[in-house]
């Protein structure tokens, strides 16, 4: 024989389920959030010189060959050379020297005379990118009547370009 009560305690616990799973249904989902967040990055304008090693050289002459001055030529000695240097795209390059009359001295003769050379900087324009190559032009000028009557003997000197930013 079956006994009520075991059939009664089968029909609470039935029901029990049933309405658990009711309630469980009814009630909300649990919630869930999200937030943005900002990602920031700043290219910054720089520009840097990139064969400085060796010192790039910068030969004054009138005949052609090396640093040689002919004082017997007429017009000025000149030269160039240039300075690879590379800039944040966009960014404008400012080249400086502190002075653009360089002294050129010759150490080895009498009297430890100089000459003057003139120096003159052309950019290659704005950056493109740390990767792309750009040219300065460093030229010099001795005019011919500083260099006529000079003693013989090799004559140097130094410029320190700089570069912002």
């Amino acid at each position: 024989m079956v006994q009520p009560t075991k059939h009664l305690n089968l029909g609470r616990l039935a029901a029990a389920v049933v309405g658990l799973a009711a309630l469980a249904s009814a009630m909300p989902a649990l919630a869930s959030d999200t937030v943005s967040v900002t990602v920031n990055a700043t290219v910054i304008g720089v520009c840097k010189f990139f064969n400085t090693s060796p010192a790039p050289v910068l030969n004054i002459t009138n005949t052609s060959t090396g640093s040689n001055i002919d004082p017997s030529l007429t017009g000025d000695a000149i030269g160039s050379t240039t300075v690879t240097y590379r800039c944040s795209n966009g960014t404008a390059p400012t080249f400086n020297v502190a002075s653009t009359s360089v002294p050129v001295t010759c150490s080895a003769c009498s009297g430890t005379p100089s000459m003057t050379a003139t120096i003159n900087l052309t950019s290659g324009g704005p950056g493109s990118g740390m990767g792309i190559d750009k040219t300065l032009t460093v030229a010099g000028t001795i005019t011919q009547a500083t260099f006529v009557n000079a003693a013989a003997g090799a004559y140097t000197g130094s410029v320190t370009v700089s570069v912002t930013p």
